[in-house]
């Protein structure tokens, strides 16, 4: 039985398309969701050895990662969110339009994220789809969802197929979109921009900066988890091979 972390992040993303997301209010509403949420309960939906709590874009073991404490990983904070809610001129029972799967532990941790924002006012609609429905409706821009659940695996090792691929403003369509926050901060995008033209040491230092600042000063997401592979091989089997980003290596494996 081996448990082998991937580079992989589970995330809330706010559609900063909607009022609820625009502006100062929205920044502060985003700081307050993110001390709100309860990521351990979150985990724990996804069984035994899930993962590990995270509150940043980039996962641990990819180049440029530097661990940040912003926001609470052992259980919400309620009182710094509601500080924040107020901030963003919360009213009680503003309502909020949340998208996720019906499968596995998705419909439990809409549970989770209703009555944890309950906690700040907010009244969350869930709206469970099969997961390629979820895909195509929150892709869509103008699709009338104020929150997405999502979760992204590296497809190449590099912290641009995290911040670039998900974040920039600068690649959003009107379908097919990866990023589903719709962000499109104009101070981050040049950052984007210049940190994909770097290479060696500066690019990973730029991209390590650039996770801390736009979680810190207007997060996009507010991230859960990153992802562990549980694999269970029979006693016959030899040759295990893992990466991080493709999991096991099934060409390499052999018979005992």
């Amino acid at each position: 039985f081996w448990v082998k972390p991937q580079l992989g992040v589970t995330y809330l993303a706010f559609n900063h398309d909607r009022p609820l997301f625009k502006g100062a209010n929205g920044t502060a509403l985003a700081k307050a969701i993110n001390y709100a949420i309860d990521r351990k309960a979150m985990l724990a939906q996804g069984g035994y050895l899930a993962g590990k709590r995270t509150d940043q874009i980039l996962p641990p073991g990819i180049a440029g990662f530097r661990d940040a404490s912003l926001y609470p990983l052992k259980g919400p904070d309620i009182a710094t969110a509601k500080k924040w809610a107020a901030k963003a001129g919360v009213k009680d029972g503003t309502g909020v339009e949340y998208y996720t799967s019906n499968t596995g532990s998705a419909p439990l941790v809409a549970q989770i994220v209703q009555f944890n924002l309950k906690q700040i006012g907010l009244n969350v609609n869930p709206h469970l789809f099969a997961r390629a429905v979820q895909i195509d409706k929150e892709g869509t821009r103008g699709e009338p969802f104020d929150i997405t659940s999502e979760g992204w695996i590296a497809d190449y090792a590099d912290p641009y197929d995290f911040i670039n691929v998900l974040l920039s403003g600068d690649s959003l369509h009107a379908a097919n979109n990866n990023n589903v926050a719709y962000y499109a901060n104009p101070t981050f995008n040049k950052q984007m921009r210049a940190a994909a033209l770097l290479s060696g040491q500066a690019r990973y230092t730029a991209y390590g900066k650039l996770d801390v600042s736009m979680m810190n000063q207007d997060p996009p997401w507010a991230a859960r988890n990153n992802f562990n592979d549980r694999i269970f091989l029979s006693s016959k089997v030899g040759c295990f091979t893992f990466n991080s980003t493709y999991s096991v290596d099934l060409a390499a494996l052999c018979m005992k």
